[in-house]
């Protein structure tokens, strides 16, 4: 076997990337588009001052409805939360606003926002329609009289494949959702004995993560749909014991573990504060509690809610 010298080696590496990157620009030159990044948000930053421009424009654009203005085209700015980030700071900072951010990066409260997360910050408001259409013009007619628009303001965007509307604010439902409004907690009554995120785990002692809430209460407790919703589950699973799932809007689900006995059948449609089961300590469980998730497109999500325990 041939040593390559290290310096070599690399060189030739780059040059295989480099080929790599050509060939795929040549051919699929959608799929690489340069995002700028935002290094900080500083307002001396000129990446900012040039961000913050074209979102001044553009929403002068969406709100004027003339037919004869067009955009500063759809462009995306890549942002790093730091240290003393919240979602608000940067929303205030980037002159965005609470729908555009969420949107755009599938945030499903402001306590997503955490140190080491990528954002990206479009150069425009507005959110992506959830209707899924494909790209064509018929699309296009059809989602500029959804929402009184001229057909050149709707804007394909190729790295999503979704159309994206400039202006346009999350519905009430969505909003809902978003500020913890939609969800009420699963027990009336209880005791939150372990929270969202990384916790040593009961049974191996070994740091793990935990995906939803642990809440003690007493063997029998009425445990209740969060939201609306349809059962999609019910029955033993693995640790969970017996479980119920219950599939809401938007795609968010929750889940209601280590149920003593269940109430509701598969398929059933229930209320928010529908009793769905009673709380056991059925799988794998300590003791009396139930175990409650929020999962939106199958990724859990930190359980929120407007009337807290």
């Amino acid at each position: 076997m041939i040593n390559l010298d290290p310096v070599l080696s690399a060189n030739l590496d780059f040059v295989k990337s480099c080929r790599f990157i050509c060939i795929i620009s040549f051919f699929f030159p959608f799929l690489i588009e340069p995002i700028e990044l935002l290094k900080n948000l500083d307002y001396e930053n000129e990446v900012l001052k040039k961000l913050r421009s074209e979102v001044k424009f553009n929403l002068r654009v969406s709100k004027s409805r003339n037919t004869s203005d067009d955009y500063i085209p759809l462009e995306f700015y890549k942002y790093t939360v730091v240290q003393g980030d919240n979602f608000f700071r940067i929303m205030a900072r980037t002159g965005m606003n609470i729908d555009t951010i969420s949107s755009v990066n599938a945030l499903s409260s402001p306590q997503d926002i955490r140190v080491g997360m990528t954002l990206l910050i479009p150069n425009m408001r507005g959110v992506y329609d959830t209707e899924n259409l494909s790209e064509s013009e018929l699309s296009r007619g059809k989602l500029a009289e959804k929402y009184s628009m001229p057909n050149h303001l709707i804007i394909f965007d190729k790295r999503r494949d979704e159309w994206f509307v400039p202006g346009k604010t999350l519905g009430k439902i969505e909003k809902s959702f978003f500020y913890g409004l939609a969800f009420h907690p699963p027990l009336n009554e209880g005791y939150l004995t372990s929270g969202f995120g990384h916790r040593l785990d009961p049974f191996t002692k070994k740091k793990t993560f935990h995906g939803g809430l642990d809440i003690a209460a007493p063997k029998g407790t009425d445990v209740i749909s969060s939201a609306d919703g349809e059962v999609i589950f019910i029955g033993r699973k693995g640790g969970y014991g017996k479980l119920v799932v219950v599939k809401h809007i938007m795609g968010y689900e929750t889940r209601y573990g280590h149920l003593d006995k269940m109430a509701v059948s598969l398929g059933d449609h229930v209320k928010k504060g529908q009793k769905i089961g009673s709380v056991g300590n059925t799988g794998r469980a300590t003791g009396y509690h139930l175990h409650y998730e929020v999962r939106r497109f199958q990724k859990n999500e930190k359980p929120v809610f407007y009337q807290h325990m």
